[in-house]
């Protein structure tokens, strides 16, 4: 993929995007924020991209990867008003769709086609099965890593005006109540150094926590030095319960998270 056919997909994705809007700025918020959350995801894949080492054709297909990741967000927001997929549809499956229908990647090598599609539609599963191959499945990572560096900020971010200013979204909150506590199975999964199950997910301290425990499903040392060094743990400390048990847990995924960046430093033994 060259330059100028990457400059093409940006094109129909900004124009794609434009159909939603109403032009009411409150009516289109969440439009523009998942707008500007795909652009941020380029920046971020290209940028994990570059610290890897990759060359050019491989960072214009990660950032092609990046620009369609959430294509699906848009209808369904449309259609559902939620952004919370087990109310609606799955978001990745309907961005497959949207490109499949509209014959966007036409231009593309076929391979070059089959891997961004394969990376957008496992980019927001729970896990990735180990049985594609090695180059689909580095790209389905680094994807994954990428959306998740700005999901945190953009949460963190909304937390935090939710705080100061009382600034309310429901789709971000995922339609969640906001009760105190935390859920037992969200303290098992992160105890057992595992993802929470978005199953356990009862409220919106869970769901900060289930966000937390993603220190266990990154894959690149980039995306684990830049949770580190923009202290998204701590600041995610901020917006739960103060309690032992909050910070016990945040504790844990911090150490983790250093055992997890000093391993890479090693490297293979």
């Amino acid at each position: 993929m060259d330059e100028e056919t990457l400059d093409d997909l940006a094109r129909w994705f900004r124009d794609y995007v434009k159909a939603f809007k109403s032009g009411d700025p409150e009516n289109d918020r969440n439009i523009v924020l998942k707008e500007e959350h795909t652009a941020r995801v380029r920046r971020e894949i290209r940028e994990i991209g570059e610290s890897l080492d990759l060359n050019d054709d491989d960072l214009r297909l990660a950032e092609a990867m990046a620009l369609f990741h959430d294509l699906g967000r848009f209808p369904q927001y449309a259609t559902y008003g939620t952004f919370s997929d087990r109310r609606s549809c799955d978001h990745a499956a309907l961005s497959v769709k949207v490109l499949r229908e509209n014959r966007v990647l036409d231009p593309l090598d076929p391979l070059e086609q089959e891997l961004i599609l394969k990376a957008i539609s496992r980019h927001n599963r729970a896990s990735l099965s180990e049985e594609e191959s090695d180059r689909c499945l580095f790209f389905s990572k680094l994807l994954r890593d990428a959306d998740k560096l700005d999901i945190w900020a953009v949460l963190l971010d909304y937390y935090r005006r939710r705080e100061t200013e009382g600034y309310r979204n429901a789709a971000l909150e995922l339609d969640l109540s906001d009760d105190p506590g935390i859920s037992e199975a969200v303290v098992r999964d992160i105890a057992a150094g595992k993802i929470v199950k978005l199953a356990g997910v009862k409220r919106l301290n869970d769901f900060k926590l289930l966000q937390a425990s993603w220190v266990f499903d990154l894959n690149y040392r980039p995306a684990l030095v830049a949770v580190r060094d923009r202290r998204y743990l701590d600041e995610t400390l901020e917006f739960l319960p103060r309690s032992e048990e909050a910070d016990r847990l945040i504790g844990h995924l911090k150490s983790r998270l250093e055992e997890r960046i000093e391993a890479e430093d090693e490297g293979p033994a």
